[in-house]
């Protein structure tokens, strides 16, 4: 009797444990639900980017992160997909005006990485 309850009790353990792990997994993952960008600074005067479009949950939005010039940033904790825009400045938090604006088409699914890289041109 003793082996049988040692036997369930770990069975049960295992069946949490496993369901713990597939709930963990949620719906920002990269390669399943939109990307986040990384601007590659080609103008070598970038200081911000507005990006306005779709983010994981369908909803438009749009946000200013600040970059560093010439350089390729990541902007990362906002997730996008679809027709997304880009509008860079010479300021910081997206003060100055736009130098070049641009619209990019961003992924839904992705394997290869977590960030889909867009570039900026003077």
């Amino acid at each position: 009797m003793k082996m049988r309850r040692k036997i369930a009790t770990a069975a049960v353990t295992m069946a949490v444990a496993g369901a713990g792990l597939v709930a963990g997994t949620g719906s920002a993952w990269a390669g399943t639900n939109g990307q986040q960008l990384q601007l590659d600074d080609a103008s070598g005067i970038a200081r911000s980017v507005m990006v306005s479009g779709e983010n994981q949950n369908g909803q438009w939005t749009d946000h200013c992160f600040n970059v560093t010039p010439g350089s390729s940033t990541p902007l990362s904790g906002w997730w996008w997909k679809g027709n997304t825009y880009i509008s860079v400045s010479s300021g910081s938090n997206c003060n100055a005006g736009y130098f070049y604006s641009r619209s990019v088409w961003v992924n839904q699914n992705q394997s290869w990485s977590d960030y889909q890289v867009v570039s900026a041109h003077r």
